[in-house]
């Protein structure tokens, strides 16, 4: 993990654990282009940024109607 710019970077499992969802929701979320945005790093590493995490969960809020 690395901090640039506070922009955390966070493996699958650290984002999984972030939002609350097991790791291999994220790797099917990945596989079947869902979920929150991520970075292919090199072969096989896949990173998130806090920021793309944070979008997804912002993406799903839903503001109650007042009466």
């Amino acid at each position: 993990m690395r901090d640039t710019n506070n922009d955390t970077l966070f493996d699958t499992a650290q984002a999984a654990a972030y939002l609350g969802y097991s790791k291999s929701c994220l790797e099917w979320w990945r596989m079947v282009k869902r979920g929150p945005a991520f970075h292919k790093l090199g072969e096989g590493r896949v990173r998130y940024k806090k920021s793309d995490l944070d979008a997804f969960v912002e993406s799903g809020r839903v503001e109650p109607r007042r009466a």
